[in-house]
Order: structure tokens, then sequence, then C-alpha cells
């Protein structure tokens, strides 16, 4: 594929490397030469972008996503692979539907001064003002998007494939419509799924209420966390094998508080041990008493309203809300001496997840999904390993997930969203047809009259078609090849709400599953372990942090320590740390640039030194290691790797050695193989170095370039420099503990390494003089197996002796606490992450320093 770049401007690199100069300047150079397209050559590798809310601004949570998917594009990019990453935005129907209503509440209005049209254009133009800002953050991050292929959740090639996977599960009889219990919510007067309910455990109240037998001799006490829905009981069960209310099984309570007379059955649901052992039976608010009421023909009494305040009840409790009827019927109930006590108690309790409110169950006619069959594909599937989890874990959750499946509630009774093409028969209720003409509240079909749905349909029903509608993979679209896709990287808190979703709904449309990998990413939380909240105000915005110290410092901070499905905390530490790698990068570019000149033209590169080999094998291993990491998803030992490469054996190690020995050839090589490994991580600041170096040819781009391939190399030269640096590493470490402001010399005896690296030896270990001795004193080397010695008097090793020793005792004692304090349960389980971490890795930190001083004792005492 050819790149036409824009001409970026050759110069010499600054001094220091400012990210906000250059990042809005690279993303052009890469979006405008058409890099982020998919080549047409190359195996098929795929990601989509879980989209986000079109109208709002990204969170720490869409960072991370974003900058997970890139690494992994960019990588398979360079690989090769024909790479495509399809963007989206959410219209978000029910999150943009509640910032809507406020805007009408500021504005004296609500959703019913307005048709379904009016108000679905309304939002339409809300949500066309705020869009852009989403898709300018996620370029900021870098992300390598085909913005091309961008798709919004309510583009006409969205709701036509939603409305085609609508009537083919209606004409398999798997959509039914029917009165069922749903979760709604009274304040936004919809009604949710059963896994969009956010339940609390919340303490509260058992209260135990009488309920008398007809002749008023005897009562049976039930128990119950709400009260006010006695009011619409339709009759208390008891345990078939209870004996202490067998001979009450079929006779009939008076309903306190009103005149109703009801039935004393029997069902094995009832928990003998919970409470009295007798429950009352409220089929419309209830969802198990609703099963129960089926099997029983029991009446369905509705005493709460979609308003959320009390109907079909006693004239004193008509109207209320649900709070203050419950005082009331308390206080009605003390009143008649029908209370039985009462006892503390934690239950969960489902509440809005967006506004709070407490869900009220209420029997609604809706749209439902029959999901048994569907799930049941799903779990051969994943059975047979068709899909791959990360982490693997999930997979067995998904599985018990899918086993306790209920029917899909797809209505929503909002008018933001794709409407539900069904009509009903004016003229008989029974009477439901599909029809996509759902612009017209009435239509004539065969001589009868037929009223538009005026539900919208859950958003979750579209987005569970996501990855063969942006593909367009069954109309033959020119993405279709990408189905089904690589790999599907979400949050693991979307793990029931979507990706089981998209699998059942995949599985059953195209007959395939819709990725071969799930890779679920945890919740970015702050720097207290705390989950983030605006209430709480400790909401970290990815655009500030960017601002202050770059994209790139922001990705790698983000992916550092990080795990599949764990919550882990945000470090600003971790994104100073990447910020510190980037200016290390342009430092090793500018020093390569200062050696080579701007005359200088890429050459092979052909290996003169031990350290040329050495550096050449540690390349190699890092590219390997990283190809292996990425495959299995590790992508926060990935990005170390990276990270130790450059930092350790680049600029420590091989540039140092560089300037006793130079192999100018070598310099780019390691400057261009360095670029290419660390771009996915850090693809700004890699891609700036590379615009600027003079001998990249013009059109040449490092996000086009490919992953680096194994040289030819000298692997016994490459040890060699090993045995080198492990002498250097130890006279580094002894000459820290001698007497400063000093230059220090080494001896050695026969040892012909030391005696040809004698130069190299000095310069690493900035030595005054390495020399070769028949006569050896001082300290031996002896850690490194080397012939050789650091030449310091008696004195001074005696002094270096009695150092070492008091070090070695005071290191020992800080193990001793460190391993005390992680030792603490509380300290563990209560203190922020990112202080748990640092103390396991000054731990490791600390018993390798004791291993090591240990070694150095050992060697003086012999």
């Amino acid at each position: 594929m050819t790149f036409h770049v824009k001409s970026f401007s050759t110069m010499n690199l600054p001094k220091t490397y400012e990210p906000n100069n250059y990042e809005p300047t690279i993303y052009a150079l890469w979006e405008t030469s058409g890099a982020f397209k998919p080549r047409g050559e190359g195996e098929p590798y795929s990601i989509i972008m879980p989209p986000p809310n079109a109208n709002g601004n990204l969170h720490i949570g869409h960072a991370l996503m974003a900058v997970l998917e890139d690494i992994l594009v960019r990588f398979y990019r360079m690989k090769g692979r024909d790479v495509v990453y399809i963007p989206g935005a959410d219209h978000a129907g029910f999150e943009t539907w509640v910032v809507y209503e406020r805007e009408l509440q500021k504005a004296g209005k609500s959703r019913f001064d307005f048709s379904r049209e009016q108000l679905y254009s309304q939002v339409w133009n809300f949500v066309d003002q705020q869009r852009g800002n989403m898709e300018l953050q996620l370029r900021a991050l870098g992300a390598s998007a085909s913005w091309d292929d961008l798709v919004f959740t309510l583009d006409e090639k969205v709701i036509n494939r939603t409305y085609q996977t609508f009537k083919q599960l209606w004409d398999e009889g798997l959509v039914y419509r029917g009165e069922r219990i749903v979760n709604y919510c009274t304040t936004h007067q919809t009604s949710f799924a059963d896994i969009e309910v956010e339940h609390k455990n919340e303490k509260g109240k058992l209260y135990k209420i009488a309920y008398p037998t007809l002749d008023k001799v005897d009562e049976i006490v039930v128990a119950t966390t709400r009260p006010e829905t006695m009011l619409g009981d339709t009759a208390v069960a008891v345990h078939p094998d209870d004996e202490r209310y067998k001979h009450l099984i079929g006779s009939h309570v008076l309903l306190p508080l009103t005149d109703r007379e009801i039935p004393i059955i029997a069902d094995e649901y009832v928990d003998k041990d919970f409470g009295t052992g007798a429950v009352k039976i409220t089929p419309s608010h209830d969802p198990n008493d609703f099963e129960i009421g089926k099997r029983h023909q029991l009446e369905e009494l509705q005493v709460i309203d979609f308003d959320g305040r009390m109907i079909n009840v006693p004239q004193q409790f008509e109207g209320l809300a649900i709070d203050e009827a419950r005082k009331r019927v308390l206080a009605a109930l003390d009143a008649q001496e029908l209370r039985r006590g009462e006892s503390d108690i934690e239950h969960a309790v489902g509440h809005c997840y967006k506004c709070g409110s407490v869900i009220q169950p209420l029997v609604k006619d809706q749209w439902f999904i029959k999901m048994q069959p569907l799930a049941e594909r799903a779990i051969e599937a994943i059975e047979n390993d068709e899909v791959r989890f990360v982490p693997d874990t999930k997979k067995h959750d998904v599985i018990r997930y899918y086993k306790n499946i209920r029917d899909w509630n797809l209505s929503r009774q909002i008018a933001w969203g794709i409407p539900i093409p069904a009509f009903q028969n004016v003229n008989d209720p029974s009477d439901w047809i599909f029809d996509e003409r759902v612009d017209e509240e009435h239509i004539e079909v065969d001589g009868k009259t037929y009223r538009r749905e005026e539900d919208t349909f859950d958003t979750w029903f579209s987005s569970g078609q996501w990855p063969f509608i942006t593909t367009g993979a069954l109309d033959g679209g020119e993405l279709a090849k990408y189905y089904p896709l690589s790999v599907m990287e979400t949050g693991h808190d979307i793990l029931y709400q979507w990706v089981s979703r998209m699998i059942m709904l995949g599985l059953k449309v195209t007959g395939q599953v819709p990725f071969k990998d799930v890779y679920l990413h945890g919740l970015v939380l702050d720097e207290h372990g705390q989950k983030m909240s605006k209430s709480k105000g400790n909401v970290v915005n990815p655009m500030e942090a960017l601002a202050e110290y770059g994209s790139d410092a922001l990705r790698l901070g983000l992916v550092a320590s990080r795990s599949a499905g764990q919550n882990q905390a945000f470090a600003t530490s971790k994104v100073v740390a990447g910020r510190n790698f980037c200016n290390k990068l342009w430092n090793i570019a500018r020093y390569i640039e200062g050696v080579l000149g701007e005359n200088y033209h890429m050459r092979t590169a052909t290996p003169q030194t031990l350290a040329d080999h050495w550096i050449m094998r540690e390349l190699s291993t890092a590219a390997e290691t990283i190809e292996s990491l990425l495959a299995d998803y590790r992508f926060a030992e990935a990005s170390e790797t990276v990270y130790h490469t450059v930092w350790s054996s680049v600029a420590d190690w091989y540039i140092e050695a560089s300037k006793k020995q130079q192999n100018p050839d070598m310099l780019a090589w390691v400057l261009d193989t360095t670029l290419r490994l660390t771009h996915p991580f850090a693809p700004f600041v890699t891609e700036t170095i590379w615009q600027t170096l003079p001998w990249y040819k013009q059109g040449s781009m490092v996000i086009a370039s490919s992953w680096p391939k194994v040289p030819d190399f000298d692997e016994i030269a490459a040890s060699e420099f090993e045995r080198l640096q492990a002498l250097v590493s130890e006279i580094r470490f002894v000459v820290t503990d001698l007497p400063a402001g000093k230059k220090y010399s080494v001896g050695y005896g026969v040892d012909s390494l030391v005696a040809d690296n004698a130069a190299l030896i000095r310069h690493l270990a900035r030595l005054e003089k390495v020399e070769a001795t028949d006569t050896p004193s001082g300290l031996r080397l002896a850690a490194s197996g080397r012939e050789a010695w650091l030449l310091i008097d008696e004195a001074t090793l005696y002094e270096h002796q009695t150092n070492l020793e008091v070090r070695l005792a005071e290191t020992k004692q800080r193990m001793k606490a460190l391993r005390g304090r992680l030792e603490n349960k509380s300290y563990v389980e209560k203190a922020p992450a990112h202080l748990v971490e640092a103390s396991q890795q000054e731990l490791a930190e600390t018993e390798a320093l004791i291993q090591r001083l240990e070694n150095e004792l050992e060697v003086i005492g012999n």
C-alpha cells in the first residue's frame, strides 16, 4: 500500500521532548496518509471499538480501552496483518435520554409535552451538537482507527440489521409480547433488563405481620421487607412439608387493612427456615411471586403505579409515595395490633444505575426474547473453545450466567433509540404484526387498522449485533472478510450485558461466533483503590493527564502493572515514569543523531564488537518476547519488556559501550529497531523521532514499518559481553560502599576477557585504570567469576567489610518489617492498591539485595 506523507521538516532533535508540540501534527500525518486503513494484503486482523457515548467525554476507562486496542492493532499492522480497527459512536439510549430530560426540566418542560417524533428530533439535534469531542479525544490518545468506517448506533445500516434480526426471531417464535414482571424505574419511567439493575447490599427491616384466619381465632404470621405491598397480596404461601402450617393449607385469611379474603397455598418455592416460614404473595410486585401466581392462577393486583405512587388501595393510602405508604401501613397495623415484631436484615436491593432510585418490580406488557435456545448454542460454542476468554475464569462465569438466564426484556419507554417495528390491531389487542413503517402512528394492512408500538429497543439489542453490523458480514460489504473479529476487547463489567449477548446473537444470526478471543480489562480505580465517581470527586480526566504528561506517558502509565479482569488503581507515578521513559528514548535518539550526523545513510549493520552481538541478541529476544506476550494479551509485561530493554539494555549498556567502541551502522540499527519495538506502546514519540531523523526516506513512517526480524549474531560473543557486564556490575556495587571522592583501579591476572576489554571495563565502571598484575591484592571480584581484584588497602577492605555487615543487618530488619506488613491481612485488603504493590516490589528488591550482600561478604571471608 502506498502512503502519501506530508513533508515533515528535517531538523536536529531539540534538547527536550515536548509532546504537545508534536502529537497533533503526527496524528494528522498518520490520518491523512491513510495509515489507519486496511492494507488489503495479509491475513485479516480485526477489532471493533466498544462505541463510547457520542455526546460525552471519554473517561479513564475509555482511555484504557483505546490504548489496549491500539497497542494490538499497531503491533499486528507491523506484523504484516491486514488490520482494521473499526471505531464507533453510541447513541447511548438511556444515558442520553437522562441527560436530555434534565435539559427539558431546566426549560420547564417534560417528555409528555411532545410527540415521539418531536422528542427524537430534539435529542438528535442535541447529540449532533455534542458529537466530535469524543472522536477528537480518541485521536489524542493515538487510536489508529479506520475513521472512514466509523459506525454510529443509529446509522441506517444498524437500524436495518436490527429490524432483520428482530424479524428472524419473531418468525421463529423466539420473540413474544407478554405481561411479565419487569424492573421499572419510576423516576425515569422505563424498564430495564435484569442485568442492568444495580444491586446494593442495604440494611433494612424484616417485619412480621399477623394475618387473622376467617374466624379471627387463629392467625398466620408472615415476614416481609416491603409491608406496603401487602395491600396487593392475593395469597399467603407455605412449604407443603411444613408441619406448622399443614392444617391451614387450603383455608383463607383476612388480608389486614382491606376487606379481602386470600387463600393459604402450598408451594415448594417457600423457604421453611426464612422468617416465619410463611410468605405473602404479591404477584404484581415480585418476580418470584409472579411465577407462583401463575402456577396457582392467582389474581394480579397492581398497587404501585408506574409513577411510584399507590393505586387500587384503601382511601387512606391512595396516591401516597412508596416510603410514605410504608410508614402509614405500619402505623395502621400497629393500630389494629397486628404487628408481631421486626428484625434487622441486610439484603440486596435493586437500584436504577443512573439515578439511584429503588427499582420497582411491576407487571407490564413488553417485548421479550426467549433466551434459553440462544444460550444453549452459546454454551456449546464456549465449551468447545470456539471463543477464548482472558482471563480464563470469565469462561466459567459466562457459562454459569447462560445456565440461569431469563428471557430478555427488549422494551424501553423512551423516544431516543431504535423504534420497535411492531403494530397492534386497534380492534384486536392480541393481533400484532411486524412492520418497519415506524414513522407512522397508524397503518392499514388487509383492511385492518394497526397502531404503532411506542417503545424503543433496549440499546443492548442492537449493540449485541455490533460485530456483524459493523463489518457488514451478512451484506457482503468491503469489511465482511473481517468477521469473525480477531478479538473483542472491553471491560469485564459488561461481560453479561454485552459480550454474552454478542455471542448468542452472532451464533444465531450468522452461524459463527462473533470473535475468536475476548479480552476483558478491569476498572480503573482512583489512587486509593476506590471506584471513581463524580459524587466522590475522585474522577481522573484522561485529557488533563494527557495535556500535562503527553499521550505516550498516559498510555504507558495506564498499561503498567495492569492485569486482565482486575480492577486496579490509577497511579500518577506510573504516568510520570512513562514520561521519563519517553525522555530517555528521546535522549538516546539525540545521542545517536549527533554521532551519525546529518549526512548518514542507512546501511546494513554488521556486528563488530561483543556489545554489538549482545545488543542484537537483546533486541531480538525482546521482539520475540513482546510478540509472545501480546499473543496472550499480557500488555503490562510486554510494556515492561520494552521499558527495561530500552532503558537498561540500550541506554545503560549499549550506548555507554558504544562510546568506546563505535559502530555507526550498528547505532543506526539499534535506534531503528528500538523505535519499531516501542511504537505500539508509545507511538507519538517514536514517530516524531522517525520523522525528524534525516536518514529515513521521504514518506517513510514507523507506523507502516515492519516488526523487527532476528538478525545474524554470534551467541558466544553475546555471552562474553554478559560476562563483562557481571564484572562491571560487581565493581559498581562494591564501589558504592567505598569512600567517595576517589577513583579506584582494578588489577587482573590471567584473564583474556578482561585483558581484551580493559578500556571498555574502565569506561563502564568509571575506574582510574584496569591493569595486569602478578601480585593481586585487595578485594577479589569473585562473584563475577573473573581473575580480577579491586585494588584497595587492608584498612579500606576492613572498613568495607564492616559497612557491608551493618548494611546487611539493616536490610534484614527492613525485610522483616516489609514481610510483617504484607502478612497483615488488614493492610493488604484495606491499603490503597498502589501502596501494597509498592511494598511487594520493595520486598523483592530487599531480598535480592540481601542475597548480593551475603555473596560479597562470603567472597571477603574467603
